[in-house]
Parts: structure tokens; sequence; C-alpha cells
């Protein structure tokens, strides 16, 4: 399991990394030939537009596989050890029915939508664009999965490994 983890997370991390430095290198592209060359670029803007939802999308996949989602942690300091790693598992569940139904299901929706359409500057077909909410469902389903997993065996993201030693006692 650590092992996939890992797999997985240099992928989807070095592939929002390689994103990231494209987006940077076509942004400067744009700023250049805008500004210095006084000839703006038309394709740069689709670029940034359609590799931002990309990179969100991935980005957000790997938040979930590193714990560092957005979460509200105010009711987490209320609750017992043990009433915090039942949140946790009801976390992963969340997301887990999040990336299963919105995310896969509504996400191949709406690539058979877009598969008749193309973007206006680089005739790219849609369905491509679409095709990031369930590639990152799917990789936000592997995460929660492994997240599970993890907290079956007594470890979690959240909940501090000190704390996490003192529950069987509680």
């Amino acid at each position: 399991m650590d092992r996939l983890r890992r797999i997985l997370d240099l992928t989807v991390g070095g592939l929002c990394c390689g994103l990231l430095l494209v987006l940077v290198v076509v942004l400067a592209w744009q700023v250049v030939s805008r500004y210095a060359l006084n000839a703006p670029s038309s394709v740069t803007e689709e670029v940034l537009r359609y590799g931002v939802i990309w990179m969100s999308m991935l980005g957000a996949a790997y938040a979930v596989g590193q714990g560092s989602h957005l979460s509200i942690d105010m009711l987490r300091g209320w609750l017992s050890r043990r009433w915090q790693l039942r949140l946790e598992g009801l976390i992963v569940l969340a997301f887990t029915l999040f990336a299963a139904v919105v995310l896969i299901w509504g996400g191949m929706r709406g690539v058979e939508i877009a598969a008749r359409q193309t973007s206006a500057v680089l005739r790219l077909p849609m369905s491509w664009v679409y095709l990031s909410l369930p590639v990152s469902g799917g990789v936000m389903l592997l995460y929660a999965g492994l997240n599970a997993a993890d907290l079956m065996r007594g470890r979690s993201h959240h909940v501090p490994a000190e704390d996490m030693a003192e529950l069987p006692g509680e």
C-alpha cells in the first residue's frame, strides 16, 4: 500500500509540476507576445484556460491523497481521539461518494455531451477538457481507498501519531 501511494504521489505530483511549468512558459509567452511584440497570441489563452482546469482537478485529487484538502478543524478539536478517527472515516466516505457520483459518473456524462464540440481556437475536442473530471475522480477514489486502508491500520493524516498510540486504552 505504501509503495502504491508513493507511486501515485510521484505520478500525480509530477504531472501537476510539469503542467505548472508548461503554464508558466505559456503565460510568459503570452505576456511577451502581447506587450513586447504587440501581436497577442490567440492560442495561449485557451491553453492556459484548459491547463488550469486540468491542474486544478489533479491538484484537488492530490490534496485528498495528502490529507490537505479543505476542512474545518474546529469540530475535530472538540472530539475524543476515537471520534476523530470516525470523523476521518466519514470524510473518506464523503470523498468516495463525491468522486464516484459527481466526478466520475457526472464527468463521463459531460465528456459524452462535449464529444461533439471543439474549442474555438485550438480545435481540440472539448471532451478532452471534460475528461479532467473522471480522471481526477478516479485518482480521488484511489487515494480514498488508500486513506481508508490507513485508517483500518490505525494511521491517519489528521490525528497525530502520538495520539493514535493512545487510542486502544480510551
